[in-house]
C-alpha cells in the first residue's frame, strides 16, 4: 500500500506540474498580439452570432405574419412555412392518464426518490452502508526524496 501511495503522489506531483506549465505558457501567450488579434475575432463572432440570430428571428416573424395574412407557406424563395403537430395538455391530467393507462410512460426520479426512503423506512428498500476508500488531496508527504 506504500508504494501505491507513493506512486500516487508522484503522479499528481506530475500533473501539478504540468498544470503549472500551461498556466505559465497560456499566460505568455495572451499577452502576445496574435492573442489579443484573435480574442478579438472571438468577440466579434459573438456579437455577429447575436446579431445573426435578431434578424433570424425577424424573418421568422414576418414570414409568419405573411402565412397568418395570407395562408403563403412560401412567402419567399428562402423561406418556408412547415407545418408541426403540437399536443397542449396539462400535467397532471397527463400524469393521472399514465399512472391508470400508460405507466412505461412514467419515469422514477431516483434522487428524490432515495431521499424519501432513508426517511420513509420503506420495507422493501434495504439501507446498508458500503465502504468506498477515499484518498488525501495532499500526498505531498509520502514522496520519496529522490
Amino acid at each position: 500500500m506504500k508504494d501505491a501511495v507513493e506512486k500516487l503522489a508522484r503522479a499528481r506531483c506530475i500533473v501539478a506540474e504540468y498544470e503549472a506549465t500551461l498556466v505559465e505558457a497560456e499566460e505568455e501567450l495572451h499577452a502576445t498580439p496574435e492573442w489579443a488579434a484573435a480574442d478579438q475575432a472571438l468577440q466579434d463572432i459573438r456579437q455577429a452570432k447575436v446579431e445573426q440570430a435578431n434578424v433570424e428571428t425577424e424573418v421568422r416573424e414576418r414570414a409568419l405574419g405573411i402565412y397568418e395574412e395570407t395562408g403563403d407557406k412560401a412567402p419567399h424563395p428562402a423561406v418556408t412555412i412547415k407545418m408541426y403537430t403540437v399536443l397542449d395538455y396539462e400535467d397532471a391530467d397527463a400524469f393521472d392518464y399514465a399512472r391508470e393507462h400508460l405507466p412505461k410512460a412514467l419515469k422514477l426520479d431516483k434522487r428524490t426518490f432515495e431521499k424519501a426512503a432513508k426517511i420513509l423506512e420503506l420495507d422493501f428498500v434495504v439501507i446498508r452502508q458500503e465502504p468506498r476508500a477515499t484518498i488525501a488531496r495532499d500526498l505531498s508527504g509520502y514522496l520519496s526524496e529522490d
